[in-house]
């Protein structure tokens, strides 16, 4: 035997027909004996007997199996193939062909995947336009995938990426269907006070293992803050930035002492008023 010749993974819907062929040299034996099963030896899905001629179809996949379908011309390994009339996510699994002649009994095994895209895949930011800043928070979501897919989210600031998701507290959601699909999302909460300042990218990769399929959503969210400054911060500047007249001009001293009088006020007013709003939030 060679090999089974078919493809790894192939899209639902995407072709007519999936063809699954057992590649194996007869050399002019006639007693040829070839047997498909399915995940496992227990589920035979087809048998042709090279004498018999005919193939026959049986097992869970009976009725999507062509077994009039000729491969070669061959009379000792012309209907060696499987071919499936109709490609759905059903037809995922393993297969295996036998192959039994007067002096050996081979077999090998290939896994073929039928997946189906997520019908719906976005990402959302909720919270942004809240009147009081708090929690915010990116909502990624797919559905209707099949097989299970991996999915992940990657968080990467302006200083480079955030590989631990870990320190968001992720909460992840894993919904089967009916249908063996699945639907699935990943949702983190942040402070943007807590991001790095500039621009936070979030992405969303999705995938499905054993397959070329792979698909990715993302949002920037920019952050654009200067710390501000303590009460007591604004007081001491205030404060530092009060200069007493040292030096009365003989022209005008009682302007200076008017300027210097309406500075004090506006320090100590200032300082109530802090204090007054320290007091508000305790």
């Amino acid at each position: 035997m060679n090999e089974i010749v078919g493809p790894d993974s192939v899209e639902s819907g995407s072709t007519d027909e999936l063809i699954l062929d057992c590649d194996f040299e007869a050399n002019g034996e006639e007693d040829v004996v070839l047997k498909w099963f399915y995940n496992g030896m227990e589920d035979q899905i087809y048998q042709w007997i090279a004498l018999n001629k005919n193939a026959y179809a049986m097992g869970s996949l009976k009725d999507l199996i062509d077994p009039t379908y000729k491969v070669s011309d061959d009379p000792n390994s012309m209907m060696r193939a499987l071919r499936f009339k109709d490609v759905d996510s059903a037809l995922s699994g393993n297969y295996t062909c036998k192959v039994d002649t007067a002096d050996e009994v081979k077999w090998l095994t290939k896994q073929v995947i039928v997946y189906s895209p997520a019908t719906s895949f976005q990402i959302f930011l909720f919270g942004v336009e809240d009147q009081f800043q708090g929690d915010e928070v990116v909502l990624c979501e797919a559905t209707n995938i099949s097989p299970r897919p991996d999915f992940s989210l990657h968080v990467s600031g302006s200083n480079g990426s955030l590989d631990d998701l870990e320190l968001f507290n992720p909460i992840r959601e894993e919904i089967p269907n009916e249908d063996d699909s699945y639907n699935v999302s990943i949702r983190i909460s942040f402070n943007s006070s807590y991001l790095e300042p500039g621009t936070t990218k979030f992405s969303c990769l999705l995938s499905i293992p054993g397959t070329n399929y792979s698909d990715t959503r993302s949002m920037e969210h920019f952050v654009d803050y200067e710390e501000e400054p303590s009460p007591f911060e604004l007081l001491n500047e205030e404060y530092a930035s009060f200069n007493y007249p040292s030096n009365f001009t003989e022209e005008s001293p009682s302007e200076d002492i008017e300027n210097g009088s309406n500075r004090i006020a506006s320090v100590v007013l200032l300082g109530c008023t802090l204090m007054f709003s320290l007091l508000l939030t305790m």
